[in-house]
């Protein structure tokens, strides 16, 4: 956090999110040629499923979320389990205003 900490709007409540990847699609994503890209439509999916998770909780489209999102590919046990930690502000930014 210490690192990321620069990227953060000051006074602005953080949480973590942890997105894991289902375990049927886990053995096609180790086995795809092209991992970087999968990795990145995963984190790109994931911004988008939790920014329209929380436009519905404010009944507008109108407002946009701040995320940081990085992904781990391995567990702790050394197991592959590519998952996301999104560091997601706690309510909404509105760009027109």
């Amino acid at each position: 956090m210490v690192k990321i900490g620069v990227c953060l709007f000051p006074r602005v409540i953080y949480r973590q999110v942890v997105l894991t990847l289902p375990k049927q699609c886990r053995i096609p994503f180790h086995n795809h040629s092209n991992q970087k890209r999968l990795y990145s439509w995963f984190m790109v999916l994931a911004k988008a499923c939790l920014s329209k998770l929380i436009q519905a909780h404010f009944k507008t489209d109108a407002c946009e979320i701040s995320v940081i999102v990085f992904i781990h590919t391995h567990s702790r046990n050394d197991n592959y389990n590519p998952h996301l930690h999104v560091v997601l502000a706690e309510g909404v930014f509105f760009p027109s205003n």
